[in-house]
């Protein structure tokens, strides 16, 4: 897994950044971030996290068209389930940025998900869920990975993104994760490295 200095010195410096934006933005997501997060990951990985955040709402068309609750809620946070956390944020966006540059934002959503399938298929794993970078670097996971992994893409570029669970189906004793997205005022789904041609549709309908 990269660390924060690894995927800097990857992707190169950020974009400015204002101070004031940036230290408001990070007292933030302090605020409401699991307490174990705020001591287990240093400050320098959060405010690399929030740089790459406030860059890209900057600079993806659809940036400034997310509400300040979606976008604080659905992108700006940076743990999905119960991962550990790594420098897929800073990636991610810089692997991306240019392959959805001139789309809309369903068009990115959905192009997001068939870079998606070029990284991962599902494979059952063991119970904990790993990391996106991880997830990657395998090349599988089970839905609860793929998902993680989704949920994190998606959020790298400013689309707000939120894992969805169902412990139960009605016709079988299984579960499922998915991936919900934000795109043009609604909530839509998808099956994370599963690419369809349109939203809201995945296997299970």
């Amino acid at each position: 897994l990269l660390s924060v200095a690894a995927a800097v010195a990857i992707i190169g410096p950020a974009m400015a950044v204002s101070p004031e934006e940036k230290e408001r933005t990070l007292d933030y997501l302090y605020s409401v971030m699991p307490l174990p997060d705020s001591l287990n990951y240093s400050r320098s990985f959060w405010e690399k996290n929030v740089e790459t955040s406030l860059e890209a709402r900057e600079t993806m068309p659809w940036g400034h068209k997310v509400p300040d609750r979606e976008w604080r809620h659905f992108v700006l946070p940076v743990r999905v389930n119960n991962e550990e956390l790594d420098s897929s944020r800073m990636v991610f966006y810089h692997e991306l940025r240019d392959r959805v540059k001139g789309l809309t934002m369903t068009e990115a959503a959905l192009e997001v998900n068939h870079w998606l399938h070029e990284k991962a298929s599902y494979r059952p794993s063991d119970p904990r869920t790993s990391p996106a970078l991880a997830t990657v670097r395998t090349g599988w996971g089970r839905c609860g990975e793929e998902s993680t992994l989704g949920v994190a893409a998606m959020r790298s570029v400013g689309i707000p993104a939120r894992q969805v669970y169902t412990p139960r189906w009605a016709h079988t004793d299984d579960n499922h994760a998915w991936v919900e997205v934000w795109v043009d005022g609604a909530w839509q789904f998808l099956g994370a490295c599963e690419p369809e041609p349109v939203l809201d549709l995945a296997w299970f309908n």
